[in-house]
């Protein structure tokens, strides 16, 4: 039977690189995903959700999968906050492009800066992996 208790495998997991990084891209989405609906639109409420789904899923993906690990714990957790603040900035960019520009609904604006973002990003990152 290993000698370690509840609470240190508890605090183990929790510590993990791997789930630190995807609390934190959450507690970053919140308010990123709370100042676009309250900034940007107001109206799309869909849009909000999927910046969240974006930065709160995304992001955590994106690192543990296509982003070598950082032996220092600070330097991921920064990866994942600057890569929060690029992905909001490009899915605002994207959504203002849509609604302004080609006059998309707020759904399909979203819609579509989702997709892209996402996709995109993650496109990005698995061609740069196999390079």
């Amino acid at each position: 039977m290993p000698s370690t208790s509840f609470g240190s495998r508890v605090t183990n997991w929790a510590t993990s690189q791997r789930n630190l990084t995807t609390f934190v891209s959450i507690f970053a989405a919140f308010p990123l995903s709370y100042a676009f609906q309250s900034i940007v639109s107001e109206s799309a409420s869909a849009g909000s959700f999927l910046l969240l789904v974006t930065l709160a899923v995304g992001v955590p993906t994106a690192y543990d999968e296509y982003w070598p690990q950082y032996d220092q714990m600070w330097k991921a957790i920064s990866w994942i906050l600057l890569a929060c603040v690029v992905v909001t900035i490009e899915f605002i960019g994207l959504y203002i492009v849509g609604t302004e520009y080609i006059n998309l609904t707020p759904l399909y604006a979203s819609s579509g800066a989702f997709l892209v973002t996402d996709l995109g990003n993650l496109a990005w990152l698995s061609f740069r992996q196999r390079t």
